[in-house]
């Protein structure tokens, strides 16, 4: 995201979370993906999530076995945070 310059679910290179999955060969039944940008610290990132019903969902899914995370920051600047989900 940082190197493309936006901030989306969509990926101006992939596609969609699910197009990224199958292009690297990763094999689900089900899956999901958590972004957001600005928060400081990882309590500060969980703390988000948590308070937003989409992606506490996600985090709670029992059906998902498996989770994926970044981290990135720009220089100086603002970081990413991502989770994909697998199940």
């Amino acid at each position: 995201m940082i190197d493309n310059n936006y901030f989306s679910h969509n990926s101006p290179t992939y596609g969609s979370p699910f197009d990224m999955l199958k292009k690297f060969g990763i094999s689900y039944k089900t899956a999901g993906e958590n972004i957001a940008m600005g928060q400081k610290t990882p309590k500060e990132v969980v703390n988000a999530w948590m308070n937003s019903e989409g992606h506490r969902k996600n985090i709670m899914n029992p059906n998902f076995s498996k989770i994926g995370v970044g981290v990135a920051q720009k220089s100086g600047g603002s970081i990413y945070w991502t989770q994909i989900f697998v199940g």
